[in-house]
């Protein structure tokens, strides 16, 4: 089952920072995906923020990817 958002961002935490059983300092970011009106008639429920967290690397790949979907689509729209 999927669920869909109004919204999504991200969000670097000073707060969760730290280093890993290597020694290695890392900054997790956050991806926070939300709905933007509660119960507006949208045919579906409010539903409560939810919360991802991606290492740099993790958020890189992801950006990578959503980066090729972008491009797949512009060429799909063009070819309509």
């Amino acid at each position: 089952m999927s669920d869909y958002r109004d919204n999504i961002h991200g969000r670097i935490d000073p707060e969760q920072s730290g280093h890993l059983a290597d020694g290695a300092w890392v900054q997790p970011i956050s991806v926070i995906m939300t709905d933007r009106y509660p119960f507006q008639g949208r045919g579906r429920c409010w539903l409560p923020p939810s919360v991802c967290t991606l290492t740099p690397g993790e958020a890189r790949e992801l950006a990578t990817s959503l980066l090729e979907l972008a491009d797949q689509a512009d060429r799909i729209g063009a070819r309509r």
